[in-house]
This record gives C-alpha cells, sequence and structure tokens, in this order.
C-alpha cells in the first residue's frame, strides 16, 4: 500500500517535470522568429513648423545579430530632416556615419555590433528629428533594402517584418480669428473648383483685418489693414496647396494669425491608355487588362472600370443591356472571364478631388483561326475538324510550293527565255564571231565555204497574266438636313453624355450613357440618319443615382449619324443637348437578316487566295520544268553554231593561206613593192586573228549562259 502511494507520488512529480520542461522548450521555441525593423511612435498628429522625434528599433526575433542596415524613406515636401542623432543606439561601430537628404527623402543608418552579437526585443538604432513643412499626412517607410544580419559566420539576413510610421500634418490651432469656408469645408481634402469664400468672425473692438493668400504654410499678413469685411473670394487659383492667413487690429495692436489650408486640384489624370494581354484581339477568354496614370496634384485616389458588350442582346453580368451597367473600382491589372464577342472597355481614373480622366479601348474575344484538338486533328475556327492525315497532306504541298517558289526565283535572274527568243546565233559570243567572218569572207571570197551555220532556232516565251478582282462599296451620301426637334424649356438641364463609343461599325452595338440631375426620370435618345434624315428616338430611365445606359437591340446601318437627348421630368422637358457625330463604318456585308463580317469575308478570302496560290505554284513547276527543256536546246544550238563557225573559219584560213602563198612566191623571184608588203603583213595578222577564233572552245560560251 505505502508502495503504491510512493510510486503514484513518484509518477506525478514525474509528470509535472514534464510538464514544465515541454513549456520551456515550447515558449524558447516560440520566441525565435524573424527579425523586425519598426518606428516609434508609429503614429500621431503634428502642426506645421514644429519638430518631433522618431526612434528607430530593431527587434531580433530571439536571435543574435552582429549587423544592421536600416532605410527610411519619407516624403520631402512635407518632412525635413533637422539631424538624425546617433549618439544613444545598440550599434556600437559605424561602418558609415548616418547620411540623409532632405531632397530625395531618404534616411540610412549601416553599422555593426561584436560578437557575440545581441539579442533583444526592442534596441534603439537611432533617432532622427523632423520639422513639419506642409500639411497632409506623411509616411516614414522602412525600406525594403534594409537589412538584419544574423551573428552566424554567414551574415545570415533574418529581416521578416518592418512596421512604418504615419503622421498626421496640421496647421497650428487659431490665434487669431476663426476662419471657415463654405466651398472648402475640410482642410484635409482636395476640391476641384478652382474658385473659394473664406468667411471670418469679428466683434465691436476689432478695427480692421489684414489677409493673404499664398502657399507658405506658416506665413503672417503685413500690417496693413483690409477693412471691415468679414468674407472674401478668390478665382482661378492654380492647382495645389493654398493657405489662407488673416489677423485682426485690436486696440492698435495686431493679434495673432489664423491660418486655414486650402487644396486645389482643378486638372484631370494625366491621359492614359489602355493594354490588353495578350492582344486586343485574342481568344483568351480571361484577358488582363493594365492601366495606370498619375495625378500632378491631389493624386489618384481609384479606379473604375466599366466592360460593355457590343453584341446584340448581349451582357456582361449587369443587368439586361437596357439597364445601366455599373462602374465596378478596380486595380490594375484587372481580369474577369468574358464571352466570345466585341467589347469596349472604360477606365476611368478618379483622383482626390474627384476629377477622373477616362480612357476607352475595343477588346474582342474571338475564336482561334487553328486549335489543335488532341488525337483528332486542326480545329478551324470551331467549326469544323481537318483530321492530321490531310493535315501533314496540306503540309506537305505548301512546302513543295513553296520550294518550287524558291527554285523559280532563283533561276529568275537568268536570262535564258531573252536568249531563246533571240536565237542562238545572236549570243553575244556567238554573234561577233560570225560578223567577223562574213566580212573576211567578203573580203578573201572562198572556193569551199564549207557548211553554212544553221538559223538561229526562235523560242516564244508563255505570257501569263493573273487578274484579281477587288469588291469595291459606294457608301452613303449626304442628302440631307437633320431637323431639331423643339421642346418646351423650364430650367431643366439636358442630361450629361460620358459613355459614346468613339468608333462603331455596323456590327457592333450602339451605346450611350451619361448622368442626369434627376433620379427616376426619362431620358429620350434621338438618332438621325443624315443620308435618308429618318429620325428615332428611344426612352430609358435614370437609376437612383440619376446615372442612365442605353443599348440599341439591332445593329445600324453603316453611315453617317446625329444623337441628341433630352431629359423629361414628369411633363417637363429639357432643352436638346448638343448633337454628336456618329459615323457607322461597314465592317459587314448584309444579305437579307443575315450578316457576313468583314473578318469572315476575309477569311473566305484568304482561303480562295491559298486555293490560287496552289494553282500558281503547279504552273510554275511546270514551267520550271520546261524552262530546263529551254536551256538544254539552247546550249546544243550554240555548240552547232560554234562548230559551224569554226568551219567556216578554217576555210577562210586556207584561202588565206593560199594567197599568202602567192605572195611569197612573188617575193622569192623579185622584190616585193611597197603595196605588195603591205598585203603581206595584213595577211599575216588575219590568219594569226582567224586562228585565234578557230582555238575558242564551246566550253567558254557555256560559261556565260
Amino acid at each position: 500500500m505505502i508502495r503504491s502511494v510512493l510510486y503514484g507520488g513518484f509518477s506525478l512529480i514525474l509528470i509535472a517535470f514534464l510538464c514544465l520542461g515541454l513549456s520551456f522548450f515550447i515558449k524558447s521555441a516560440s520566441a525565435v522568429g524573424p527579425a523586425s525593423i519598426f518606428v516609434g511612435p508609429a503614429s500621431g498628429t503634428f502642426t506645421v513648423g514644429s519638430t518631433f522625434t522618431v526612434s528607430v528599433y530593431v527587434n531580433t526575433g530571439g536571435q543574435s545579430i552582429n549587423a544592421i542596415e536600416a532605410n527610411l524613406a519619407f516624403p520631402p515636401d512635407k518632412l525635413q530632416v533637422v539631424a538624425p542623432s546617433a549618439g544613444k543606439s545598440l550599434v556600437q561601430i559605424w561602418v558609415n556615419q548616418p547620411t540623409y537628404s532632405n531632397e530625395s527623402g531618404v534616411l540610412k543608418f549601416q553599422g555593426t555590433i561584436p560578437s557575440p552579437g545581441i539579442n533583444t526585443e526592442s534596441g534603439l538604432i537611432s533617432t532622427v528629428t523632423f520639422r513639419v513643412k506642409s500639411t497632409g499626412v506623411a509616411t516614414v517607410r522602412i525600406m525594403d533594402t534594409s537589412r538584419v544580419l544574423l551573428n552566424d559566420g554567414k551574415g545570415t539576413d533574418v529581416l521578416g517584418q518592418t512596421t512604418s510610421g504615419i503622421y498626421s500634418l496640421v496647421l497650428p490651432p487659431p490665434a487669431g480669428p476663426l476662419v471657415s469656408s463654405p466651398t472648402n469645408p475640410d482642410q484635409e481634402k482636395w476640391y476641384a473648383s478652382k474658385s473659394s469664400i473664406f468667411r471670418w468672425e469679428t466683434n465691436p473692438d476689432v478695427k480692421g483685418f489684414s489677409y493673404v493668400l499664398n502657399d507658405s504654410p506658416i506665413d503672417a499678413p503685413d500690417d496693413i489693414s483690409e477693412g471691415l469685411k468679414t468674407t472674401v473670394s478668390y478665382n482661378n487659383l492654380s492647382d495645389g496647396k493654398h493657405y489662407f492667413h488673416i489677423k485682426s487690429l485690436r486696440d492698435g495692436t495686431w493679434g495673432g494669425v489664423t491660418s486655414y489650408a486650402l487644396n486645389v486640384d482643378a486638372s484631370n489624370p494625366a491621359a492614359f491608355e489602355l493594354e490588353f494581354s495578350p492582344a486586343e484581339r485574342t481568344s483568351n477568354k480571361n484577358p488582363l487588362i493594365s492601366f495606370e496614370t498619375t495625378d500632378a496634384a491631389s493624386g489618384i485616389d481609384h479606379y473604375e472600370i466599366k466592360i460593355i458588350s457590343l453584341e446584340r442582346g448581349a451582357s456582361v453580368g449587369e443587368g439586361q443591356s437596357n439597364e445601366t451597367p455599373f462602374f465596378i473600382e478596380a486595380s490594375s491589372p484587372y481580369s474577369r472571364p468574358l464571352e466570345l464577342g466585341k467589347y469596349d472597355v472604360v477606365v476611368r481614373a478618379h483622383d482626390e478631388a474627384g476629377n477622373y480622366y477616362q480612357a476607352t479601348k475595343k477588346l474582342t474575344i474571338t475564336r482561334a483561326i487553328f486549335e489543335i484538338i488532341r488525337g483528332q486533328g486542326l480545329g478551324l475556327r470551331g467549326n469544323f475538324v481537318v483530321p492530321w492525315v490531310f493535315v501533314w497532306i496540306i503540309a506537305l504541298v505548301l512546302l513543295l510550293g513553296l520550294a518550287y517558289i524558291a527554285r523559280v526565283v532563283w533561276r529568275w535572274h537568268r536570262v535564258i527565255e531573252r536568249q531563246i527568243e533571240a536565237g542562238a546565233l545572236s549570243h553575244p559570243n556567238v554573234a561577233p564571231k560570225i560578223q567577223v567572218l562574213m566580212e573576211k569572207k567578203k573580203e578573201y571570197g572562198s572556193r569551199d565555204s564549207g557548211p553554212t551555220p544553221p538559223p538561229g532556232s526562235a523560242v516564244k516565251n508563255f505570257l501569263i497574266l493573273l487578274a484579281v478582282a477587288s469588291l469595291a462599296m459606294f457608301l452613303f451620301t449626304k442628302t440631307g438636313f437633320a431637323q431639331e426637334l423643339g421642346a418646351e424649356t423650364l430650367g431643366i438641364q439636358p442630361p450629361i453624355v460620358n459613355l459614346f463609343p468613339e468608333s462603331v461599325s455596323n456590327d457592333e452595338i450602339f451605346y450611350i450613357g451619361g448622368r442626369a440631375s434627376a433620379p427616376e426620370a426619362e431620358v429620350i435618345i434621338y438618332i438621325q440618319n443624315e443620308s435618308s434624315g429618318e429620325a428615332v428616338s428611344h426612352v430609358v430611365k435614370t437609376d437612383a443615382s440619376g446615372a442612365w445606359f442605353y443599348s440599341s437591340s439591332e445593329f445600324l446601318t453603316s453611315g453617317k449619324y446625329l444623337i441628341w437627348t433630352q431629359l423629361k421630368i414628369k411633363e417637363e422637358l429639357s432643352p436638346p443637348s448638343s448633337k454628336r457625330d456618329l459615323m457607322v463604318a461597314p465592317t459587314a456585308i448584309q444579305f437579307g437578316e443575315n450578316r457576313v463580317s468583314y473578318e469572315e469575308l476575309y477569311f473566305t478570302i484568304l482561303a480562295v487566295v491559298l486555293a490560287i496560290l496552289l494553282a500558281i505554284l503547279i504552273f510554275i513547276a511546270y514551267h520550271v520544268y520546261h524552262h530546263r527543256l529551254k536551256h538544254r536546246r539552247l546550249l546544243k544550238e550554240i555548240r552547232e553554231a560554234e562548230e559551224s563557225i569554226r568551219r567556216g573559219f578554217s576555210v577562210l584560213r586556207r584561202d588565206i593561206e593560199a594567197e599568202l602563198e602567192i605572195v611569197r612566191k612573188m617575193k622569192s623571184d623579185k622584190e616585193l613593192r611597197v603595196e605588195e608588203r603591205m598585203r603581206e603583213e595584213k595577211l599575216m595578222k588575219d590568219l594569226e586573228e582567224v586562228s585565234t577564233y578557230i582555238g575558242k572552245e564551246v566550253w567558254e560560251v557555256e560559261q556565260n549562259i
């Protein structure tokens, strides 16, 4: 009994020690983690002109470190470094003294701690004193180039987390009259209006006010009174931050200054283009839409995107075709699944003041022209499949056709055709010899002229004319003038149009949209064909916010149109809006109720052209074969002509030698006269020239063909 009790107690004590050890192990293990760099305080509110101190700390994550590189970034337009302080720091050796730049807004700290390093949860790296330059929100950010190196002999970077500081920068509390602005009530917000009104309080003791509007956050007006009025307005203000400063005169003494911030941004964000990946026309049903721009004054607040289908009766998830498709807040790159068809992608970039720039671009999701279907063959635009056997046959035929074209191009530089047409006797290597032979024969005559050179063979080349007909479409002409549709106006403003296609074709849906001054009202859209003068109208309702949108249920025929709108509230009509021109381009041919897009037409024509091209290639191959036959025949004729010419020159040489023999006999009998000696010299010269012609070989002619 006692033994069992002792064993039980020992077991309990052992279990308790195991639990303690395990908890200690878990605690120790959990204490080890990545290092982090953070700033303190992490937030705060500070006034313009004042200074505040930010400390930079490191948490080693339960490990020993021996080197730190902390790089900080701050907005130089809002903060200015007074001086970094390295007086109190865990860093014992500064590799480089702390540096900063108030122009680029960068701070750098780089130092080491001798072995065994340091293990801390909030070790002070350094402190920095900033001066507040202007109002707004300033972020002191730990840059990605910062590092915390482990004391492991390898310099392992264990920095895993950074925490920045975000600070609100405001104007000093009013020391003079209390100022308000009905046009710019919030000093932190940006406003799109270039006009501003300021009001301030007064009391009977005040004898005057002095005020000024400038770009300096801290300033004092001069001591010249502007009178006792308690309101002032400014117009045509430039974009940027402005500050209204005012003080009052009481008992001959000027009091403190009150400053009021004014942020103006009346300009739209910078223009930008939409980019589609992989392309504007793609078979990818989930393309990437990229967009990015800047704003010089207030900065970009957000982007909105709207995708409008241009297909008949289609929608993109925003409702039916005539319901207003909503703009969706998005970030770049944006992607969503789309069906086959054409779309207008509209992206608006909004700045902090509410201005926006709108970019529109067409996107087409189409079938791939060629699609490999494993185990079956090659799909053509999803309509039918060509089996692999026929695919390889077609590929082989095309390859052979290209080979024949290359052969023809290589042989095209030859001049065989011209030489065959002229005949072998006109060849540049044969014609001069014939001319010399004929001249010599006339001079010396011949008892046996030998065989007569055969006449040259005249070969004519086939002339081929291939005519390609192109279809020309002569479209509409302007024949009339649009008629104004009058309306009784009772002060209602016409609808604002902010959605209008940059271009539209007769196989795309026309759309128009915008905003009206009244919710749940009617917007009348007028569409007039300038060619026929016919006008139609359509009515859509505005939603709760006043937005409206219309897309036609049918395609418009090609031509020029005038588009305008009116707003109808109950029985009251607004004046007509300004008219917009719309050119509907002819990109489809209509046969009754059916339409053939030019894309399909081009594809059909391309197929026909390829078939014609194949026939031409076969035709070329045929003529290449006969071209080679003509080449052989030309060489044979030239050889025959050369042989005949040589025989002719042989006969001529015999005649010259006979005459020269007569002259030599005369020379042996008596001394020759001057004329006879000249005759002898000419005979010798002609004999030498004729001998050279007899020695010519036909291969010299072949080299020049």
